[in-house]
């Protein structure tokens, strides 16, 4: 028994296998590089809404308020230990740096840019991005645009995100290699 095979039927053969081998080839890069991530759609962060408001509380303070109050609100979207840290740790220090500019905070709004890494105790770093509206010392409004990273942690009770902190700039720089500058 003989068997026959054409010219044209094992050119097509071996383009095709060539055409698999280099596909595989390139999502094989593809998916070793991270390139996917540019096409495929965003997963949608669910209930991040307690810590994004914790962030814009904390960068838009009630001055007339005071201090406690602020740090009712920021901490109404941060976990426990968190506001703990805030409270004890550098939460006098802010506020009297937003005492001392002079400005009047109007409203403060923080949106996710990325999900920027997954820490070993299942905390989630954040880049966000933060819009600052306020008055100046001579009453004229302004709008400041800045970037930050936060730690926040979810809460499966309530199947929320909360703040755990923001992130200093020479730990963002240390970390990251990104220099947030002066008053970021």
């Amino acid at each position: 028994m003989n068997i026959t095979i054409s010219q044209k039927k094992i050119t097509n053969i071996i383009v095709t296998i060539a055409l698999i081998l280099l596909i595989g080839a390139g999502g094989y890069y593809a998916w070793t590089n991270n390139l996917l991530e540019r096409f495929l759609p965003k997963q949608e962060i669910k209930g991040m809404e307690p810590a994004l408001n914790a962030v814009a509380a904390f960068y838009a303070p009630n001055l007339d308020g005071g201090y406690d109050a602020w740090l009712a609100q920021v901490c109404a979207g941060m976990s426990e230990d968190g506001c703990g840290l805030l409270r004890n740790m550098y939460g006098e220090v802010v506020w009297e740096a937003f005492v001392n500019s002079g400005a009047r905070f109007i409203q403060s709004q923080a949106m996710i840019l990325e999900d920027v890494e997954t820490l070993n105790n299942n905390h989630h770093i954040w880049k966000l991005g933060v819009t600052v509206i306020f008055e100046d010392p001579q009453g004229e409004q302004k709008t400041n645009q800045l970037q930050t990273y936060v730690q926040v942690s979810f809460n499966k009770e309530n199947k929320t995100w909360t703040l755990e902190r923001i992130l200093f700039d020479q730990e963002i720089k240390e970390r990251y290699g990104v220099d947030m500058g002066a008053g970021q």
